[in-house]
């Protein structure tokens, strides 16, 4: 497992497809909100700044996790998967 700490950078919404994204808190607040529709609408936009921007850094196979937390941005990466075989000649 391989942990990563970086500065934690602002993102702006964009349209593509769905992907699911969960935050708890933000940097501003320190009292948790419930879920509503300004948090769907920022959990969308922190999803869609990931397609866009960082989906081509993730290895193919591995878990990524990315954890931001009071401005500071944790990644894990899992275990790589089995080795795929190369064909006999």
């Amino acid at each position: 497992m391989k942990l990563a700490t970086l500065p934690a950078a602002d993102t702006a919404p964009a349209a593509f497809p769905p992907v699911t994204a969960s935050a708890a808190g933000s940097p501003q607040s320190s009292v948790p909100v419930p879920d509503g529709p300004d948090d769907e609408a920022q959990k969308r936009a922190i999803a869609n700044a990931v397609w866009t921007d960082l989906l081509w850094l993730m290895p193919t196979g591995r878990t990524v996790t990315v954890t931001v937390r009071d401005g500071r941005v944790a990644v894990e990466l899992g275990p790589p998967g089995p080795m795929p075989e190369a064909p006999a000649h």
